[in-house]
């Protein structure tokens, strides 16, 4: 038999050094992709069902974890996939939103270099969250 490959790892991602991007960039990218988010025709709907009253827990929560994936810096500790698990009313199509208003946002906001960088892993996120959604291994039929 053939060898087995050995696992060639993701590349390792290094946090964001860039004079202008901190915790306040960041939480005013957060909330300026929200309100974008909230005045879709699909998407809005969706995240009012679950975020009903006060918006500013989950826009900190956010930009904790966004501080995480861009600065690297620990600030969130929760657990994505099974909070987007269990929204049945998302469709695999509404990433397509997501990431639109997402690239948007960023190149709206961000200096020169740096909207690529959040856009790209925006892209990975979407990509994990999808795959944690929506792929199924169909089952051999019995028989």
């Amino acid at each position: 038999m053939f060898p087995r490959p050995t696992p060639v790892p993701p590349p390792e991602e290094r946090a964001l050094v860039h004079p202008d991007v901190d915790r306040a960039f960041i939480g005013a990218l957060v909330r300026d992709f929200y309100g974008r988010v909230r005045a879709d025709a699909r998407l809005g709907p969706i995240f009012a069902a679950e975020i009903q009253g006060d918006w500013n827990p989950h826009l900190e929560k956010m930009t904790d974890f966004w501080c995480s994936v861009i600065l690297k810096n620990g600030a969130y500790s929760g657990r994505p996939v099974p909070a987007h698990v269990r929204l049945k009313q998302v469709q695999e199509s509404d990433f397509d939103i997501w990431l639109g208003l997402f690239r948007q946002t960023a190149e709206a906001r961000c200096p020169p270099g740096v909207a690529e960088i959040f856009i790209d892993r925006a892209e990975r996120i979407a990509r994990s969250l999808k795959l944690a959604m929506f792929f199924r291994l169909e089952r051999p039929s019995a028989g």
